[in-house]
């Protein structure tokens, strides 16, 4: 699993990992996008972390947490 930048410089994630991820399928998650019923949260590392980003996703039955390094490469993880 990656996260990557787009053109803009926001953060995206394959919404196929994410899915796998979270225990739904992509259909299912992409409703709850679309309905406003996911949110995400970045937060940059800071002092021991800093070039890490965490990355947190909720959605309504499931929620992900993802450690990148700076190149956006996932290097933990757990589901909450």
């Amino acid at each position: 699993m990656r996260l990557d930048l787009d053109p803009r410089g926001s953060w995206l994630v394959d919404p196929r990992d994410l899915a796998a991820r979270l225990g739904v399928s992509v259909a299912y998650l992409k409703r709850q996008m679309s309905r406003g019923l996911v949110t995400s949260r970045l937060d940059p590392g800071r002092e021991e972390d800093e070039g890490r980003s965490r990355i947190t996703i909720r959605a309504v039955t499931a929620a992900w947490e993802g450690i990148f390094d700076r190149d956006g490469a996932l290097i933990s993880e757990r589901r909450l």
